[in-house]
């Protein structure tokens, strides 16, 4: 026999045959039987080690492919999977609340000469009133006369039935017109045919305004409802900050175009951030901006709006989200069915009952104040263009459940979608 050693070289070694090949090997007796190699020679399991290493690579490779492939899915499509976090808890800042309550000022001592009074009332006024809630109103004094006019008091009165009274203390030379401030009265507790008398007490002054007459209460129009019952309150489907929205939100807020308009209300209302900024805030942009409807609901940046004088809903609503944000406070921007109005952050339970407080107290009246809530707090509604005053609730909704809080319906569909106002966007090729 011969051993390994016998071989010359490595190319004298037998050849790998397949496990089913048969070789004659001679045996007892010169009979020749068929053996099968049950192995493969060192070079085939060599190969074969080769092979599997290599698969191994492979899927290797490809289980690598599929995280990456994972990977920039989730950042290239994210919105898709995941929504944009927004405000945290320690993002969030409510407004300092102090509020003191405007007293009456008689413009000056009455006489016993009787001054004339020139002047013209017109009123603005919720066309829908409910059985409970009832609405809201406001008196404008136009003074056409030579004299200055001063506005005591006005009444909203339900014939045969409960008053609202408003001290507005408003001075009106001539020539000007004035609003004395909004109104809330509550329902007539029926529904059906109402009548709503306004009543009037206005003092004219001398020609160098030293004495003035009272002309005592004066009833100026009535008002003809056909009061509405409230629905049920339902439940509200919500969504926060959609990636679509989201971004296309954060992408026109600006808080620096708004410089100017944050120093005016600074302004008026001085110190750190307050209600009282919301407040003058939420008046500025009432009354600067008109409403106009845009038939191709193209979305205006600050600058535009502020260019324009004019923007529809949302662009009333991401204005003053970027004046308030830049005065200090939080926002969204919340989105339902044919309408657009933010709201701001003014904190908890006890924080909220503060701000309704200086709310009612500044307007001089129990305006109802609303809100929405969620795990972070309290968010005033600041719809400009929904009643005359912050914390109203919004436009495209009505009244329901009793005054103030979430107590409104959406006039179409229950969802609402809520978006942060960070001035933060998130890459998405679906954004």
């Amino acid at each position: 026999m011969m051993g390994p050693s016998e071989f010359e070289s490595e190319s004298q070694a037998p050849k790998a045959r397949r496990m089913d090949q048969a070789t004659l090997r001679p045996l007892g007796g010169g009979i020749e039987r068929p053996v099968i190699n049950s192995c493969l020679s060192w070079q085939g399991i060599y190969r074969c080690r080769v092979q599997i290493t290599c698969m191994k690579k492979a899927w290797v490779a490809v289980a690598v492919g599929v995280v990456v492939a994972i990977i920039l899915m989730f950042y290239l499509f994210g919105g898709l999977l995941l929504a944009p976090q927004g405000f945290q808890d320690e993002d969030l800042r409510a407004p300092w609340v102090s509020v003191t309550a405007r007293e009456e000022e008689l413009p000056g001592p009455l006489g016993l000469i009787d001054h004339p009074v020139n002047a013209r009332t017109a009123i603005s006024y919720n066309q829908n009133v409910y059985e409970d809630y009832g609405g809201m109103a406001e008196l404008y004094v136009e003074n056409n006369g030579n004299n200055d006019v001063y506005v005591r008091y006005y009444i909203l009165q339900w014939e045969g039935g409960d008053a609202y009274v408003l001290n507005c203390s408003m001075l009106v030379e001539p020539g000007e017109m004035l609003g004395m401030g909004p109104l809330y009265f509550a329902g007539p507790g029926t529904t059906g045919p109402s009548t709503l008398n306004v009543i009037v007490d206005l003092w004219g002054s001398s020609n160098n305004g030293a004495t003035w007459s009272d002309k005592g209460e004066q009833q100026v129009m009535t008002l003809d409802f056909d009061v509405l019952a409230e629905e049920d309150l339902r439940e509200w489907e919500v969504e926060r900050n959609p990636l679509n929205y989201y971004n296309k939100v954060n992408e026109l807020v600006d808080f620096e175009v708004v410089g100017d308009m944050a120093e005016e209300v600074r302004d008026a209302a001085p110190g750190n951030y307050s209600l009282m900024q919301i407040i003058k805030a939420y008046e500025m942009v009432r009354s600067e901006i008109a409403y106009l409807t845009d038939e191709d609901n193209h979305w205006q940046s600050p600058s535009e709006t502020l260019e324009l004088g004019t923007g529809d809903c949302e662009d009333h609503a991401i204005l003053l989200a970027s004046l308030l944000t830049a005065l200090g406070g939080n926002c969204r921007v919340n989105l339902i069915a044919g309408h657009a109005f933010p709201s701001v952050f003014v904190g908890n339970e006890t924080e909220v009952n503060m701000v309704v407080e200086g709310i009612q107290t500044y307007y001089r009246n129990e305006v109802p104040v609303h809100w929405t809530e969620d795990e972070m707090g309290y968010w005033l509604v600041v719809d400009t263009n929904g009643m005359p005053y912050p914390g109203g609730y919004p436009a495209a909704a009505s009244p329901t459940g009793g005054p103030g809080g979430e107590n409104w319906n959406f006039d179409d569909g229950d969802w609402i979608r809520m978006i942060d106002v960070t001035g933060e966007t998130v890459f998405s090729l679906w954004s």
